[in-house]
């Protein structure tokens, strides 16, 4: 349920909040940058959170299960960040090289 129903609210959320904390205010910086990251983005939270979920709670103690959760989230918030910004330095080199050949 928290992969199916969550993430692809919580995931649109996030990335939005990331832009507007870098300095990107307006809809039209924003918008195109989650039609290009948003599917790829749900695709890699799908493909590490429900199997590190399974791990989880079959294989790791209940002891550590809060720890093995917050490092799997450590991880992720690492690859968002750099998924959310490596997308913005593709769209400013593109819009730099149009505004050369202008």
């Amino acid at each position: 349920v928290d992969q199916a129903v969550f993430a692809p609210i919580f995931l649109p959320t996030f990335m939005t909040n990331l832009m507007l904390l870098e300095g990107k205010r307006t809809t039209e910086e924003i918008i195109p940058e989650l039609k290009r990251n948003y599917p790829d983005a749900l695709v890699s939270n799908w493909a590490l959170w429900i199997p590190a979920m399974l791990i989880n709670f079959r294989f790791v103690p209940s002891k550590y299960q809060v720890l093995y959760s917050n490092m799997v989230g450590f991880v992720w918030n690492t690859y968002l960040s750099w998924k959310t910004q490596d997308a913005g330095k593709e769209v400013n080199e593109e819009e730099e090289e149009l505004n050369k050949k202008e």
